[in-house]
């Protein structure tokens, strides 16, 4: 359990650095004559996330921190790098290859790379997957995901 606090200590820290920086850019938003504008709804969220990142900081504190003992894990920063690459990659590739023809591969590879072995479930739940968001997102939504082109 004091192990814990380590990383509710460090995770309240992040919460509080990044929701401050999502409060600034939003406020950056146009401001409308009335009504809350497109920038209300995220610092609203900000707000409650700096809270919360907050009480999360002094609740560790209060419990008081065990002696910080860490050993760093090559595999399984190796393996975060490689999930990151291949995120990376994705994104970049989405204006090019497209939503309908990456996603899938997408996530076909991260149920092979987290240890997912049925491959014929993991190939029918990355096209499940993308065919809804993309119902979702077009049909319903009204927004338009990358579509694939040559040029």
């Amino acid at each position: 359990m004091k192990k814990a606090q380590h990383a509710d200590l460090i995770m309240g820290i992040v919460f509080v650095l990044f929701s401050a920086f999502w409060f600034y850019q939003a406020s950056q938003f146009r401001r409308p004559e009335f009504g809350i504008g497109s920038g209300g709804y995220p610092q609203f969220v900000s707000a409650g996330l700096f809270i919360l990142g907050i009480v999360l900081v002094i609740q560790s504190l209060v419990k008081g921190l065990p002696k910080w003992e860490y050993k760093l894990d090559k595999k399984a920063l190796l393996r975060q790098f490689i999930f990151f690459a291949v995120t990376l990659v994705y994104v970049r590739f989405m204006r090019y290859a497209g939503f309908l023809l990456l996603t899938p591969l997408y996530l076909f590879f991260q149920c092979w790379f987290f240890g997912y072995r049925k491959y014929v479930l993991a190939g029918i739940i990355s096209i499940g997957f993308t065919a809804g968001i993309w119902i979702v997102f077009r049909m319903i939504f009204f927004v338009m995901l990358p579509d694939f082109r040559l040029f």
